[in-house]
């Protein structure tokens, strides 16, 4: 069996299945009220009055407020729209990396991750699109909606893609955004381990106007190493390696410089009203999706 059969074999889908239940229990009206926006003619909700101009549409004038004051006001109402969900997948060589444990990689994580908020988006009718992205983007699904299409959706995480290539953020989001004109939620699911950094990326989305939530997904050994001694070390994106000596006073000074990243983009984060959940890849599946379908922006 291949892994990426493993990683969506009928277990995991009949989760999907409680879990689509559960999000809706939980969640049930609150993304469906901030999707809203106004427009004339029936809809969903009347929200409010205004004058009629001319090349307004008759039927929507109020006769009865016309009857009252001889003037013509046209109803607004509020309509909701079709949500369009990205699902950015960082599909470099670091997202491969595992300490050789029997543990998924983080690029298994994400896709599995990607795959159960895919899931929730198509059953709430929104419009959803997956893609690879490294230095630059590799490869997307295309636009799917509709229940129906989640085994489309699954098709393609399923595909047999071999991280690989040095990560590029600002690259690869400055594609996506050039590209894709249509606005929406932009789900970025990342170790955003990138040496020129990830907040002018990041930034580069948001001053494009899209709404962006953050899946970060990291190894445990990336958090608290567990080597000892003499060790080489590899770059696993440049091939760069060197050899340290890992002592304690070393370890400490590796632990603060995690923490100072993590902490750097939880900042970023709250700073900017952008939803981050961070998940281990040692993380059962269900806690790491909740967490992640509470803080994004499908099911606030």
């Amino acid at each position: 069996m291949r892994m990426s059969d493993e990683l969506f074999n009928s277990v995991f889908l009949a989760k999907l299945e409680q879990l689509h239940l559960l999000s809706r229990k939980i969640f049930r009206g609150q993304h469906h009220a901030e999707r809203r926006s106004r427009q004339m003619g029936s809809s969903l909700e009347f929200a409010d009055y205004r004058t009629y101009t001319r090349g307004d549409d008759v039927r929507a004038i109020d006769w009865n407020i016309y009857a009252r004051v001889e003037r013509l006001f046209i109803k607004l109402f509020e309509e909701e729209q079709d949500l369009h969900v990205f699902l950015l997948i960082d599909a470099s060589a670091s997202m491969r990396w595992t300490n050789g444990s029997e543990r998924r990689s983080k690029f298994d994580q994400a896709r599995r991750i990607a795959a159960s908020l895919g899931y929730i988006a198509l059953a709430n009718l929104d419009r959803v699109n997956a893609l690879f992205f490294v230095n630059g983007l590799v490869d997307d699904l295309g636009f799917q909606r509709g229940r129906g299409r989640f085994h489309t959706l699954l098709h393609f995480l399923r595909q047999p893609l071999e991280p690989k290539g040095v990560t590029d953020l600002l690259e690869s989001f400055t594609a996506f955004s050039q590209r894709e004109k249509r606005r929406g939620l932009v789900v970025v699911l990342s170790d955003f381990l990138d040496t020129a950094g990830w907040e002018d990326a990041l930034q580069r989305l948001r001053h494009q106007r899209f709404d962006v939530e953050l899946v970060h997904v990291l190894d445990d050994e990336e958090i608290t190493p567990t080597v000892s001694g003499d060790v080489r070390l590899d770059d696993i994106e440049s091939g760069a390696s060197m050899e340290i000596t890992a002592d304690p006073a070393l370890l400490r000074a590796y632990r603060k410089t995690v923490q100072d990243f993590l902490d750097q983009l939880d900042a970023f984060a709250l700073r900017f009203g952008i939803g981050l959940a961070r998940t281990k890849t040692s993380e059962a599946f269900e806690d790491a999706v909740l967490r992640t379908l509470r803080t994004s922006g499908m099911v606030r």
